[in-house]
């Protein structure tokens, strides 16, 4: 297993003596469950020293007592949406493990949705914006508390971007445009009053209201921004997703943003998130 880590990149292959700055080796320990670790032991009157590392530092792994293919198969299990039960039943492990490793897969997604952001729309683009709020009550009671989240698609190539915020306004709305929809585009949104300052920021406006069907004939076989709610909302849980309710938007988003690939894929997110160049 430790091989095979090395090999795909989920663990460092070399490492340096934080001490000497010497290669370190890789033997064999009792302690632990990895059964390896790095060593570095100096004698003479300068420097003397014997540093040892775990071989999880400065990867995905570290600081869990779990052993490495568990960790695995889990995320394996998470990747294709098993259901807890299942996890627990086959691996022998606590469903708070589970729950917690389950969160950690999340967070990688978290992560990359940073990491791989990027602006969308541009001249002769259009880019459907709407906003919506998750974990509200049965018949939308305004008492409850919910998500909000401002979310656009570009309705020619399917990119989008969603932003989970605190409160709503012109000021946010604003900077959420600026940061995520390119100038020149064309921005379809509801007629709400927020919405008016758009053509005061070089961005084109067309107003629909929801009890109109809004189509051009290049663009209606695509989806709409109503769809990808939908999509989201049959997803994110209000039960499961309390507390976390970023993180499983990022899961949604890098899932959208990743389609018909394989387990892998996610190993490559894990990589980029905890990038294993010699330490």
């Amino acid at each position: 297993v430790l091989n095979w880590c090395m090999d795909v990149g989920l663990i460092v292959r070399d490492r340096k003596c934080p001490n000497c700055g010497v290669l370190m080796r890789l033997v064999a320990q009792k302690k632990g469950s990895d059964g390896f670790g790095w060593i570095c032991r100096k004698k003479g009157r300068e420097n003397p020293h014997r540093v040892t590392v775990s071989i999880r530092k400065d990867s995905w792994f570290e600081g869990s007592n779990l052993t490495i293919i568990n960790i695995l198969l889990i995320a394996y299990f998470w990747y294709f949406k098993a259901p807890n039960d299942l996890i627990i039943h086959d691996l022998n492990v606590a469903k708070a493990t589970v729950v917690d490793w389950n969160g950690f897969c999340r967070a990688v997604c978290m992560d990359i949705c940073v990491k791989e952001s990027c602006t969308i729309g541009g001249k002769n683009e259009t880019v459907e914006l709407d906003e919506y709020q998750f974990g509200r009550g049965k018949n939308k009671d305004k008492n409850k508390n919910g998500s909000w989240v401002i979310g656009g698609i570009e309705l020619r190539s399917h990119r989008t971007f969603f932003k989970v915020v605190e409160k709503r306004g012109k000021d946010v709305l604003l900077s959420i445009i600026k940061t995520y929809i390119l100038p020149g585009t064309t921005i379809i949104s509801e007629c709400w009053k927020t919405y008016d300052c758009l053509d005061e920021e070089q961005f084109k406006r067309h107003a629909e209201e929801h009890s109109q069907k809004f189509k051009l004939p290049e663009l209606a076989a695509h989806t709409s921004i109503q769809g990808t709610w939908a999509a989201l909302k049959k997803q994110l849980n209000r039960k499961h997703c309390e507390g976390h309710f970023d993180s499983y938007l990022a899961e949604y988003m890098w899932r959208r943003s990743h389609p018909k690939t394989y387990f892998p894929c996610f190993l490559d997110a894990i990589k980029k998130v905890y990038p294993t160049e010699q330490c």
